[in-house]
């Protein structure tokens, strides 16, 4: 789910239904939160219905609450980075390398195995290169731990790396993935890392070691090379630091925006989720404000009640801005496996990730 899915009903336009409003729908009164637009002051739906103009006040209420969410998307990642700093690099690149020197025994199967659980990271694979004694066309298999989610056609040229570039594919890091090949040629011994200062591969789920390395993508997951017969019972197969042939493409980032809502958050008692539906209600409602002092739409409410109407306004964005502090300063480092609280006097040093 979409951040702006999980968000785009945290309020509602009204609690129920009025009569003297028309083409009410009862999505208007979908609220995660319990909050109503209507409910904030000055903003009585029957006024904001004698409006008029263009547009009628559900398609108002429509596209104030989308900005707003969208503004507090953008306003809150810049505040709490006032606070936190990202624990992991950005990663662009390859995972694995082009130098080979034998021919590995085949079986059925073979390629990688891939651990993360860092919350809010994701992989994006751009491509694929194989490295098989063969010229061969196979089809890249990608499972987890139950099932097979995709499958992409690649290739392969024989006795060098032939790259084939696929249409980008996102993976949340929450689970083991496998990237399976199975061809008549035998792979190649490519290797996974440099083993370069210091660093050691390692794989293991039960405490997992994402380390600081040339490498980088090592900060993110484990990877190691498989081979098996039997798919049934791949969780079993013999993980090692050999590519088995394969490299990939693509890169790890981490979405802040994860942070901001799950479909576990509860907006009514969790203090932060609360205050991020408050967040989005006074933006909405300052959003909705500058419509109607903006618009060339002429009522008897806008030309009598335009210092209330500025009045209200300053105040919904005072009250958002205290929001959005109190969200920055107290959300809590649980909720994303990408971000950690600056050090006093913005000095940190590198955490090896163990």
């Amino acid at each position: 789910m979409s951040v702006y899915n999980c968000l785009e009903n945290i309020i509602g336009f009204t609690r129920k239904e009025d009569d003297c409003v028309q083409d009410y729908d009862s999505s208007y009164s979908d609220s995660d939160s319990g909050l109503y637009v209507d409910e904030l002051q000055g903003m009585s739906l029957r006024i904001l219905d004698s409006m008029g103009g263009v547009s009628d006040i559900w398609e108002k209420l429509t596209n104030s609450r989308e900005n707003a969410i969208n503004s507090f998307k953008t306003d809150i990642i810049h505040e709490i980075e006032k606070y936190k700093e990202p624990i992991r690099s950005y990663f662009s690149g390859d995972i694995g390398y082009k130098k080979f020197t034998t021919i590995l025994t085949k079986k059925t199967y073979q390629g990688f195995r891939m651990h993360s659980d860092v919350n809010g990271g994701k992989f994006i694979l751009r491509g694929v290169s194989l490295i098989l004694n063969s010229t061969e066309a196979v089809n890249l298999e990608i499972y987890d731990e139950y099932d097979l989610l995709y499958t992409y056609p690649i290739s392969s040229v024989a006795g060098r790396p032939n790259k084939t570039v696929i249409v980008p594919l996102e993976l949340p890091l929450d689970r083991d993935y496998y990237f399976l090949v199975s061809s008549v040629g035998s792979p190649y011994n490519n290797k996974l890392t440099c083993g370069c200062g210091g660093y050691r591969w390692c794989f293991n789920t039960e405490k997992p070691c994402y380390k600081y390395s040339k490498d980088r993508w090592t900060e993110w997951c484990m990877i190691g090379g498989v081979m098996g017969d039997d798919l049934g019972i791949r969780d079993d197969w013999t993980i090692t630091k050999n590519c088995n042939g394969m490299i990939l493409h693509g890169n790890f980032s981490c979405s802040m925006y994860d942070v901001l809502c799950t479909d576990e958050s509860d907006f009514v008692n969790n203090p932060i989720d609360a205050s991020i539906a408050w967040a989005v209600l006074y933006r909405t409602g300052e959003f909705l404000t500058n419509y109607i002092m903006d618009s060339a739409e002429v009522s008897r409410y806008t030309l009598l009640g335009v210092e209330a109407l500025n009045e209200n306004r300053v105040y919904y964005n005072q009250r958002y801005a205290i929001m959005v502090d109190y969200i920055a300063k107290n959300i809590e480092d649980e909720r994303t496996g990408c971000y950690r609280c600056r050090p006093a006097m913005g000095m940190g040093k590198r955490s090896h990730l163990i």
